[in-house]
């Protein structure tokens, strides 16, 4: 860390610090509050110039900016430091794009209801419009599997409401859990993209609608896109098939060929869910948007026909609905080993897929992606549980099965990443279902574990 940035963060929670001082002792308006969160605001906005986000937190009690401990935090910042522990705040993320408004409306966030903590206070930031400021709680892990139910309850609720002739009214549900969704996202991708692995045959529609939203906001995080993207592409990954309530279930699960006719109804659903999506209260016309471009393809030989630019975020949507949608069994189709679906995406790259998109999906989840059942060199089979971030073919694995072959007692992992003379190397896939396994149960009860 520069001394100029060190001198930038130390002016900001000064700064930041006097403001929340001067709050309980000032009104509203007093320049001993305007004026230093006006300061603060102004080297944030400075410092975000160079950089994407900022991240200050807390770590074993120590104030950090980035990895580099504040080391004088607690004399000079106690105010600050009590509130984020109050809070339960492990860490707070400013992103480029941070407006003047959405700073100060935090500030006063952070004095409001002591009893709005973690997980809640991130939802009190979306339902505040406040985009480029997210926060790391405590509290993620023990909310991980609640709040992938909670998304996929949101996303029913709102296609129950359209069958039944009304105009959802669920913006609030949607908005809350795509904020949850996103800070656990950002705190343990890894996680987030194994409840992915959960594919409920009759609920289909909801858990196909909740993937593709948690994968979308994945990958427009690995891109580098700012907060605002990331709400956008999650509220419309959950709504991208609401358009499908207008095709009646004789059609959507048809085992066979379908007719001429009935393709052609199907192809109607993108124009449908934006139809939808602009008559409900809060939408903006991106995402209406997102939906009505998710299955045109790169080249333009989806639907429905268009010979106009495709909006980059899309793009992320169309990616992340294929991979979900070959690796879950369907009424016409087996589900595709994880491995088998990426080689088939990267051979239509730079034809359905956008290329650049692609590449930074299959980097994020690896040639071996999260969820894939694989056997070692060892004779052990594992499921892939964590992606190194020093190369997508030596991912950590949970192995399940030990040498012998039988079912291990308890599972243990291996990173294999960590090599060594005699380190195990992945021999080859193995498909889950000659095992008998239900690899989205494995990940549910992962995440079940964690809860307790």
């Amino acid at each position: 860390m520069s001394a100029i940035e060190l001198e930038s963060i130390d002016t900001i929670l000064k700064s930041i610090n006097s403001a929340i001082r001067g709050k309980k002792l000032y009104p509203a308006g007093h320049p001993a509050i305007a004026a230093p969160m006006t300061k603060s605001y102004q080297t944030l906005s400075e410092l975000l110039r160079a950089r994407n986000k900022i991240f200050i937190g807390m770590a074993k009690d120590v104030l950090v900016f980035e990895e580099n401990p504040i080391m004088d935090g607690d004399k000079n910042l106690g105010e600050f430091i009590h509130r984020l522990k109050q809070k339960e705040i492990e860490g707070i993320i400013f992103e480029k794009g941070l407006l003047q408004k959405e700073f100060f409306s935090f500030i006063d966030i952070l004095l409001i209801d002591d009893m709005l903590k973690g997980r809640e206070l991130q939802q009190m930031l979306a339902s505040k419009n406040i985009l480029h400021i997210s926060i790391k709680s405590l509290q993620t892990g023990r909310n991980i599997l609640e709040t992938y139910q909670d998304a996929v309850a949101a996303v029913r609720e709102t296609m129950n409401q359209v069958r039944m002739g009304k105009v959802p009214k669920t913006w609030d549900m949607l908005t809350k859990v795509v904020s949850g969704m996103t800070e656990l996202v950002l705190s343990d991708k890894n996680a987030m993209i194994g409840l992915t692995m959960i594919k409920n045959y009759d609920g289909y529609l909801f858990n196909h609608s909740v993937n593709v939203s948690i994968l979308s906001i994945a990958i427009a995080q690995s891109m580098n896109h700012q907060k605002a993207d990331l709400h956008t592409i999650g509220i419309a990954g959950l709504l991208h098939d609401v358009g499908k309530t207008g095709v009646t279930e004789d059609i959507i699960k048809k085992p066979g060929i379908l007719s001429s006719s009935e393709w052609d109804t199907v192809k109607e659903h993108p124009v449908l869910g934006s139809k939808i999506i602009e008559r409900m209260e809060g939408m903006t016309a991106l995402i209406s948007r997102l939906v009505y471009e998710h299955h045109m393809r790169y080249d333009r030989s989806g639907y429905p026909h268009t010979e106009l630019p495709l909006h980059p975020l899309s793009m992320i949507i169309t990616t992340a609905d294929a991979y979900d949608a070959l690796t879950t069994l369907r009424v016409y189709q087996k589900p595709y080993h994880p491995v088998e679906a990426i080689k088939i995406m990267n051979n239509l790259s730079g034809k359905h897929f956008e290329p650049n998109t692609l590449k930074s999906f299959v980097a994020m989840v690896g040639l071996y992606p999260i969820g894939t059942l694989i056997r070692l060199s060892t004779n052990e089979i594992g499921i892939v549980t964590k992606i190194s971030p020093s190369g997508n073919l030596s991912p950590v694995v949970k192995v399940i099965v030990g040498a012998d072959g039988k079912q291990a007692d308890k599972s243990y992992e291996i990173d294999l990443s960590v090599g060594g003379k005699n380190a195990p190397t992945i021999a080859a896939p193995v498909d889950p279902l000659t095992k008998g396994l239900d690899i989205g149960k494995f990940f549910e009860e992962e995440a079940q574990a964690a809860t307790l």
